[in-house]
């Protein structure tokens, strides 16, 4: 059960998937991407902006403030604790599934767009949200996500990936 009132109104395929880069940029107060991040994380845990993850986007959390270079770095009990408070009640962050059929799903969606080595992972993400019937995406990693977008997923933010998208279809134009 979803632990405030305002996320009790949406149902799964109305929440939108964080990509990691939100958390990452949220976490790292050294992070270009800290200020916007943090208020969209801070939103989501509020259930204000209907929000869901996978366990593995989380291991990639988890991933990026243990590395060496993380600014600033974290202990592995400190990038636990971090993670965890993302998603433990009460934040309003729901984990979906990335059960059988997902994991399908991504191995198509691997040999759809001819992905290789550590690219699965993106294709086993957007395996997870289109089995959930997620459909919007937010992320930091444009290049990652634009292959899926032939697969009924969109980008739709954050603000600051939007305005980069419209400046670069109006230099297209």
């Amino acid at each position: 059960m979803l632990s405030t009132a305002r996320t009790e109104n949406y149902n799964l395929h109305q929440r939108i998937l964080f990509d990691a880069g939100l958390f990452i940029g949220a976490l790292l107060k050294n992070d270009p991407r800290y200020n916007e991040a943090r208020a969209l994380v801070e939103q989501a845990r509020l259930g204000n902006l209907p929000v869901c993850t996978t366990a593995s986007i989380l291991g990639e959390v988890y991933g990026a403030l243990t590395w060496e270079k993380a600014e600033p770095p974290h202990t592995s009990m400190e990038a636990a604790e971090a993670v965890r408070l993302l998603v433990e009640p009460p934040s309003a962050i729901q984990i979906i599934e990335e059960g059988m059929e997902a994991i399908l799903c991504a191995l198509n969606l691997a040999a759809q767009h001819k992905l290789t080595a550590r690219r699965i992972h993106d294709a086993r993400h957007a395996g997870a949200a289109l089995s959930s019937g997620i459909r919007k995406i937010y992320t930091y990693d444009i290049k990652d996500w634009q292959p899926f977008e032939q697969n009924g997923l969109e980008i739709v933010g954050p603000d600051s990936i939007m305005t980069y998208l419209r400046r670069k279809v109006n230099k297209e134009i």
